[in-house]
């Protein structure tokens, strides 16, 4: 029977958190798998613990911050006063027994106090120890202070989110701190995989800003350098997707977008029925996004005579029976009600001495698996480390092992698009042996590539900048899976693999012959991830949706943005990415529990669940307090100023985030502004909260003389978090700091010769991954695969070609 939750997987790993929260949802991921998670808290408890948003309902003894009772579900909780010798060796002897230390502390820190990797590891060697930070452990701008919003900016997400007229805007809640923590969660299975093989554990260096780059790589460094456009806010449409974007209904907006040349004409014959329009069947508008990029305005049009005459859920549902990808615009508080979710029973509520607050739970189910509720967070120092009988790690022999940590481990791939493809390209670059199955006569999105600088050539299959993104690393082979031949075929590789990873629209696997019972008797050690848009349960599970589908449909694109601003949308797929990156995780913790007790494992993955998960305390706060989480623009709760603000040139722009005060007064000096601080008003954050508007207008009256970089070198000088808001070239051309930590990554590409990429932000430090190559063509290794590993005869592989099963 399938459950809610993995809280099976990690039972004995044991895991020791010193983080702010930009760590914090990366503790939660393993705490809920199973791990025991220690949280290690100052004296007085973690400041976090008062952050807004808030429960006004909170019980006296419990903490009222959502954003730390939901991050911190199922966590031991340990006060520490790292200040004193005593309280530093007992964090030296918890670490001798634990698998994995994470900390987000600026660099250097720890071993300032004594506390460093290598002393670390000195009395444990298998010990992982997992550092995030806004820059990384190394480089140029490692001492720079950094916050969610400046990792966005800097990692160039606000360059590309909005509105075109409206300044770059950052996205509400904390996503540049929880991307990071799921790659860091990921990052540290890899490392802990990898030492349980070789007793060697190392350190993970893990920059918020590589993360944000890596999550936003759809409008990196790749398609730049292909079409020599430089990606920029443009509304709720897609540069890559034509059309898409938000259409008015009569009570509301609907999110549509067309990848697939079947998809538009399904579109167009649905529009010609409704409105009569004959020039929208028009042979000009068919074929791939890129026909329709200079009728763009003319099609947004058609669209909006179709919209403009229902309801939202009347369009929803008659596009979705249509098999369009198209979702309703929601809000938050359309999020929590929606009855897709209720029958899924994806909000659970959890006891807080007798107070009850509703959760966002797990975003896996598994077969097998536990379904066990979130516990709530501990209060501070509720826990000891002598009652947590964590004896030293058993002594294991140092083997040196120069292989890659996934070296071994191979992987089906039964993907399109990229949340899937995206798990795999993490597993290839760190080693495993990663296997795309496709077909010619149905081509991925990837495969349909028709290059901006000679159009006329046609489709070039393997020359997609987003091949490389998703696919590079991977071997290839062409299978017809219609025919019962490939469909045994596929079974045989299973057999003889580790991983199958899938995400076709629900049901489709099951009709090819290829669904989880089949493969799991055919291998049951399998570990198989499923990973659709709906989950594979409830009233709409058969609904088809990409990453920005997503987007509108969890509520993201309504939270986002300005207010007065209905609809603000990402331009790189948002939930895809991290929808993978969730994946990614669950894979790896599935590995290891295959590894300790030889049992597969089935997991569903919900690209809508996980896309609420990442703001799950705004959900949070709309269930208890029936009201829609406010937007903010730029701005913040809880610090002032905290904004993007104009610099010389077009278009250019700072980010700042003074969070104390005394990088209140920093600025001041910065600025040259002592009338503001000596204005005791302006004192204090709440304060600083009131007189935003004021604020914010003498910060740009300084910054908008200024180059962005010279605003971000003065102030990061002076100690205020700031930050350029980058764009693609930015990064790739001037930011020192990324090109001296190797962040983008040359490959060797089979037709281009070498092709640069967005790096893999995973951050090994002693056994980094590699991307072999790129390009690879469809049906490329079919022979390697066919018959040298599954054995098949001259003959037998003739016979399968011939009829179509081998393409």
């Amino acid at each position: 029977m399938e459950q809610r939750g993995c809280s099976d997987l990690l039972p004995g790993r044991r895991v020791i958190e010193l983080c702010d929260e930009s760590g914090w949802y990366c503790g939660k991921l393993l705490a809920d798998a199973g791990a025991e998670v220690v949280k290690i808290e100052p004296p007085g408890g973690d400041p976090g613990r008062r952050v807004a948003p808030l429960w006004a309902e909170a019980p006296a003894d419990c903490a009222s911050s959502l954003r730390f009772l939901y991050r911190n579900t199922n966590k031991r909780s340990v006060v520490l006063d790292l200040s004193t010798e005593r309280d530093r060796e007992q964090l030296a002897t918890l670490a001798a027994g634990a698998d994995l230390l994470v900390e987000s502390m600026p660099p250097g820190t720890l071993a300032e106090i004594g506390l460093g990797f290598e002393r670390l590891r000195a009395a444990n060697p298998r010990l992982v120890m997992t550092s995030i930070t806004g820059f990384g452990q190394s480089g140029p701008h490692a001492g720079f202070a950094s916050s969610d919003l400046i990792a966005n900016a800097m990692g160039g997400v606000m360059y590309v989110t909005g509105e075109g007229d409206d300044p770059p805007v950052t996205l509400r809640g904390d996503h540049a701190h929880v991307m990071a923590s799921t790659c860091a969660a990921a990052s540290s299975m890899i490392a802990m995989l990898h030492a349980d093989r070789t007793g060697r554990g190392q350190q993970v260096d893990i920059s918020v800003q590589e993360v944000v780059a890596s999550v936003a790589h759809i409008t990196g460094v790749g398609k730049w350098l292909d079409d020599g456009i430089v990606p920029r806010r443009m509304g709720s449409g897609l540069f890559a997707s034509i059309p898409s974007g938000a259409y008015r209904c009569r009570d509301g907006l609907i999110y549509l977008m067309v990848n697939r040349p079947s998809h538009w004409q399904t579109l167009a014959r649905w529009i010609h029925e409704v409105t009569g329009e004959k020039a929208v069947l028009d042979p000009i508008f068919e074929g791939p996004s890129s026909a329709r990029f200079a009728t763009r305005e003319l099609v947004d049009h058609f669209i909006a005579r179709l919209t403009e005459r229902f309801t939202v859920a009347e369009v929803y549902h008659e596009g979705q029976r249509r098999h369009l990808a198209v979702a309703p615009v929601n809000r938050m508080l359309d999020v929590v009600g929606d009855s897709h979710l209720a029958a899924r029973e994806f909000f659970v509520e959890v006891d807080h001495a007798g107070a009850r607050l509703r959760y966002p739970s797990s975003v896996y189910r598994s077969a097998g698996g536990n379904a066990a509720r979130p516990r709530p967070v501990p209060a501070a120092g509720a826990d000891s480390i002598a009652a947590l009988d964590w004896s030293s790690q058993p002594p294991v022999p140092t083997a040196a092992d120069a292989t890659a940590p996934l070296q071994g481990v191979r992987v089906v791939e039964l993907t399109a698009g990229m949340a899937g493809p995206w798990i795999g390209r993490f597993m290839a670059y760190h080693g495993a042996e990663v296997i795309k199955v496709e077909s010619r006569d149905r081509p991925d999105v990837t495969r349909q590539y028709v290059s901006p600088s000679d159009p006329d050539a046609g489709i070039q299959s393997q020359l997609s900048p987003w091949l490389t993104d998703w696919n590079a690393g991977k071997r290839c082979v062409a299978l017809d899976l219609t025919k019962p031949g490939a469909v045994q075929l596929a079974k045989r590789l299973v057999a003889v693999s580790d991983v199958v990873i899938e995400n076709y629209a629900n049901g489709v696997i099951d009709k090819l012959g290829l669904g989880r019972d089949v493969l799991m008797e055919a291998n049951p050690s399998l570990v198989m991830i499923s990973s659709t848009g709906y989950g594979d349960s409830g009233p709409c599970k058969s609904y088809i949706s990409w990453g920005p589908n997503i987007e509108a449909l969890s509520g993201l694109s309504a939270i986002d943005g300005f207010p007065g601003r209905d609809c603000t949308m990402t331009q790189y797929a948002y939930p895809d990415s991290l929808s993978a990156l969730h994946g990614l995780f669950a894979v790896l913790a599935a590995l290891d529990h295959r590894r300790r007790t030889g049992e597969g494992r089935t997991i569903n993955l919900s690209q809508l669940e996980a896309s609420i998960a990442v703001v799950g305390e705004l959900a949070m706060e709309a269930m208890a307090g029936g009201r829609e989480p406010e937007k903010l623009g730029n701005r913040s709760q809880q610090y002032a100023p905290h904004g993007c603000y104009r610099c010389a040139g077009d278009d250019r722009w700072c980010a700042i985030a003074v969070r104390s005060d005394q990088e209140w007064l920093a600025l001041c000096r910065a600025i040259d502004r002592d009338d503001l601080s000596t204005d005791g008003k302006l004192g204090t954050a709440t304060g600083r909260l009131q007189q935003q508007d004021r604020i914010d207008a003498a910060i740009e009256q300084w910054t908008q003389a200024r180059d962005p970089y010279e605003v971000m070198r003065s102030l990061q000088a002076a100690g205020v978090c700031s930050g350029v808001v980058q764009t693609i070239v930015d990064q790739y051309e001037n930011d020192r700091h990324l090109r001296e930590r190797g962040y983008f990554e040359k490959i060797e590409h089979e037709v281009k010769g070498t092709v640069v990429a967005n790096g893999i932000p995973t951050g090994l430090t002693e056994t980094p991954g590699r991307t072999p190559h790129a390009g690879r063509a469809i049906g490329a290794d079919n022979h390697s695969i066919f018959r040298d590993l599954l054995g098949l005869s001259k003959e037998e592989y003739e016979a399968l070609t011939t009829e179509g099963a081998i393409e």
